[in-house]
């Protein structure tokens, strides 16, 4: 699973999946939106308006599917409620990025995490000086595999070597108020509904 507010979801999102689902081996990466996050601002889109873009932007995309669960829950979106919800079963493997992987200690009830799920962290290169990679949160520990995390229930750490795409929602967002085409970072139809609705400033479509 790959959480997040997608505001909006963009090519560094799909790419990480993509990645991901191929290094795992799994049938199905499902892209969980935060709809509601409680340790950050508020989103700039509405939750209709990033649920609609994720769906844009999965369209075509085989393997990768969208979940409703936090939209669908009132209050606040947890990550430790999602993965309770889930249950037990084959072992649940969460997608994060290192810089978020770094500060996973405070969020809401972290100290269950590592009995919930694995993490499959995506590495961030710092100004050209290699990789920088956090300690493992507590209760984890490193698997040197991604093959591996499939022995155990949960509580495996896995740096990704595929570094992410140097794309972030605050480029996309950016580039909308500026009226700069950033089509190259979106899907072209998520671009399109941008444009259309006029999001994050962007000058609506004629």
């Amino acid at each position: 699973m790959l959480g997040g507010t997608f505001d909006p979801v963009h090519r560094g999102h799909l790419h990480a999946a993509g990645a991901a689902r191929a290094v795992l081996g799994a049938a199905r990466v499902t892209l969980l939106l935060a709809a509601r996050p409680w340790h950050r601002a508020a989103p700039a889109a509405s939750v209709a308006h990033r649920w609609r873009m994720l769906g844009l932007a999965l369209r075509g995309q085989p393997g990768l599917a969208r979940s409703d669960r936090e939209v669908a829950r009132q209050g606040p979106s947890y990550t430790v409620a999602t993965l309770r919800e889930l249950g037990p079963g084959a072992p649940l493997v969460w997608l994060i990025g290192s810089d978020a992987a770094a500060a996973i200690g405070q969020w809401h009830r972290a100290e269950e995490l590592a009995g919930l799920c694995h993490l499959l962290v995506f590495d961030r290169p710092r100004n050209g000086s290699g990789v920088e990679r956090p300690a493992p949160p507590a209760g984890f520990r490193v698997v040197e595999r991604a093959a591996d995390l499939a022995g155990s229930a949960s509580g495996g750490v896995h740096h990704l070597a595929t570094p992410m795409l140097d794309v972030s929602a605050t480029q996309v967002r950016r580039a909308a108020s500026a009226g700069a085409d950033g089509g190259a970072l979106v899907p072209a139809r998520v671009w399109a509904y941008i444009r259309r609705h006029g999001l994050y400033g962007a000058s609506p479509a004629g």
